[in-house]
């Protein structure tokens, strides 16, 4: 199906189809704030194109920060699941999109298929949004990712003059179309030319916001050659180990079993969890193989950009740069990358040897 075009005011009405059958998530402008916010959406309200990610990511909806898993005793044993909620989520950044690859392969693998995810995710309709006014945050193409989606998505909007370009990305988008067929018509090649110049000047515009944060090494070389702590004190010493950085991170996945006594039943819970906490780790005993936050520090770094990659064949960053957005002590990872590039292997392991 080809491009299609799309009015704003017949947007807003297409939403309101979708508001009847789904519960929708827009993106909201919080003046206050300066950022966006997902927000359920009333029927009759207009829409505003975001133009750039929302603070929060795609990754609640998909993966909740707390619930119960199970009840027990139980005479079957099985996953407690929830009937599942259908959600529609609007003005999904292309970052959101490519952090789901590694959601998708830690939750929905060949080897084990967690149920609370997968029966979200596949009741969960994704329509996407170009980004057209980056944060001086965003870094996505440092990861070899673009500003705009190019799969991964059921519908994609693309702001032009007058509407927005909608293409499908799924069968359901296709469907999604067909169903509301009298609300478009066929984008002309001039709206396709646009969306095209749009899409290759905020490219430039997140290239130029990072061209000093070139490297001349693979993230993952850079990992392993520096592995001693001195390397990596200069950028630990304002963290205060909040996890804002892991929490808003689209792709982080670890998660907390605990049990609790519920109002019926003794119950099984997850929870998100994250590796700069001190507990993380801990083992029997009191005991952990990361006392010290520069290693749980380092830690996060060499799983994100060399663990994920041995296992999954992609990088746990997404280049959203919500990290550095959150981060109270002002860590911003590729300013961290850039001064372990610097570094000389052989200077990082002299240093390693002195303390």
């Amino acid at each position: 199906m080809s491009a299609s075009f799309i009015t704003r005011e017949d947007f807003a009405g297409f939403l309101d189809h979708l508001t009847e059958r789904s519960h929708v998530f827009v993106p909201v402008h919080v003046e206050k704030a300066g950022r966006i916010a997902l927000r359920s959406r009333q029927k009759g309200e207009q829409f505003a194109y975001p133009g750039v990610r929302a603070s929060q990511s795609l990754k609640p909806f998909l993966f909740a920060a707390r619930e119960k898993v199970a009840e027990y005793p139980s005479s079957t044993g099985a996953e407690s699941l929830p009937p599942v909620e259908h959600t529609t989520v609007v003005g999904v950044a292309a970052c959101d999109i490519v952090a789901l690859k590694t959601l998708d392969a830690v939750f929905v693998s060949e080897d084990y298929t967690d149920g609370f995810y997968s029966e979200r995710r596949a009741n969960t309709v994704i329509i996407s949004a170009d980004c057209t006014d980056p944060y001086e945050t965003c870094c996505c193409t440092l990861l070899g990712n673009k500003p705009h989606v190019e799969s991964g998505y059921d519908l994609n909007i693309s702001k032009v003059e007058g509407g927005f370009i909608v293409e499908p990305g799924s069968e359901f988008g296709k469907k999604l179309l067909q169903e509301h067929s009298s609300l478009f018509r066929t984008a002309t090649a001039e709206m396709i030319s646009a969306r095209a110049a749009t899409r290759d000047a905020t490219t430039r515009k997140v290239e130029a916001i990072n061209r000093e944060m070139g490297l001349t090494r693979r993230r993952q070389e850079i990992i392993r050659s520096a592995p001693g702590d001195p390397a990596w004190y200069p950028h630990v010493r304002t963290c205060v180990e909040c996890a804002a950085c892991l929490f808003s991170c689209p792709t982080c996945h670890c998660f907390l079993l605990y049990d609790q006594k519920g109002r019926q039943a003794f119950e099984r819970a997850k929870a998100w969890d994250v590796c700069i906490y001190a507990g993380y780790s801990r083992m029997a005993g009191g005991g952990s193989p990361r006392p010290f936050v520069v290693e749980r520090f380092r830690h996060r770094f060499r799983h994100k950009y060399d663990q994920i990659v041995e296992r999954y064949g992609m990088e746990g960053c997404s280049g959203c740069g919500r990290c550095i957005e959150g981060c109270p002590g002002l860590i911003d990872f590729r300013k961290v990358f850039r001064a372990l590039d610097r570094m000389k292997p052989a200077q990082t392991a002299t240093k390693a040897a002195r303390i």
